[in-house]
């Protein structure tokens, strides 16, 4: 941590060619004093740093002194900066803060200031507690400790105790895959649906037979029933969404026609409800059967 640290301390005065010992030690989260002696052995490694006390002082690097190229070219540098930056929206961790500074230096010594790439991992409505839950789930992923969650599915809510083993991010959603004690195998969990959770004080140890898993889309997996609706062409920008412009079509009247496979078939009759007038379930029949009934149900409970 202690040569991290070090490291990053020469890159920040790489890049901002005068700063104060009170500016690191805000920076990296450690004390003054802390940064005076990560100062004094640098200066006793042989990197020229200059300390000036009083009005126009500060901490710099003298200005004939080069900084080694690295192995990374500049495109490479750019995208683990752009990858490690994004995690900083959902975390702010002091061993990410120094990585940055590392990365900020390409091979000619001029700071990456600007990248093309930017990934934000933060929710449009910001949500603390959904960081809150990221960073119970990563400590317990790196202490190897059981998590106990309610948990809020199908069949609603459950306490459950996981082993948990990665967080995974796809399509706007955070997960949490890990095996499930209550079901005896391995299961993901969104966390949006995590009630409760905390850290048990159990350990446990790691599985072997643990795999990545493939995560598949509410209304496009690769098995299920095939389903194909009709849009309106008012609703093209959330069926493009939805499905992909590959999947969709339009009809000789301009509506949009978009087939797709789901094993999730409530999925589709709470998601067409919302489109009234305006989408239509055209095949197979079985489902436009399913649909009617879903809407008679929904309005007797206004008849009465």
């Amino acid at each position: 941590m202690k040569t991290n640290r070090m490291f990053g301390i020469l890159c920040k005065l790489l890049e901002n060619k005068k700063t104060t010992a009170k500016e690191l030690s805000d920076y990296f989260e450690v004390s003054v004093r802390t940064i005076h002696r990560d100062l004094l052995d640098l200066s006793s490694a042989g990197f020229p740093v200059v300390t000036q006390q009083g009005v126009g002082g500060g901490v710099y690097l003298l200005d004939n002194f080069r900084y080694n190229k690295t192995a990374l070219n500049k495109d490479e540098m750019s995208l683990i900066f752009a990858g490690l930056n994004s995690l900083t929206s959902i975390e702010d961790n002091i061993n990410i803060k120094t990585l940055l500074a590392k990365l900020r230096l390409n091979n000619d010594n001029k700071m990456l200031l600007e990248n093309d790439i930017v990934i934000d991992f933060a929710a449009w409505n910001y949500n603390s507690e959904l960081i809150g839950k990221i960073k119970t789930i990563r400590k317990a992923i790196a202490t190897k400790v059981l998590l106990e969650m309610m948990y809020y599915g199908g069949n609603g809510y459950s306490q459950r105790a996981i082993e948990p083993y990665k967080l995974i991010f796809k399509k706007e959603n955070w997960y949490l895959s890990g095996f499930c004690r209550k079901s005896n195998a391995f299961r993901v969990f969104k966390l949006n649906r995590i009630v409760e959770i905390r850290l048990a004080n159990i350990h446990f140890e790691e599985r072997l037979d643990y795999e990545i898993p493939e995560l598949k889309e509410d209304f496009v997996n690769a098995a299920g029933e095939r389903i194909t609706v009709r849009m309106d062409t008012s609703l093209e920008f959330l069926a493009i969404d939805f499905f992909g412009i590959e999947n969709t079509h339009k009809d000789s009247d301009g509506n949009i026609i978009a087939s797709f496979e789901t094993e999730n078939v409530e999925w589709v009759l709470g998601v067409f409800t919302q489109f009234g007038e305006k989408a239509e379930i055209i095949s197979p029949e079985s489902m436009r059967e399913r649909m009617k009934n879903f809407l008679e149900q929904a309005i007797k409970q206004y008849e009465t």
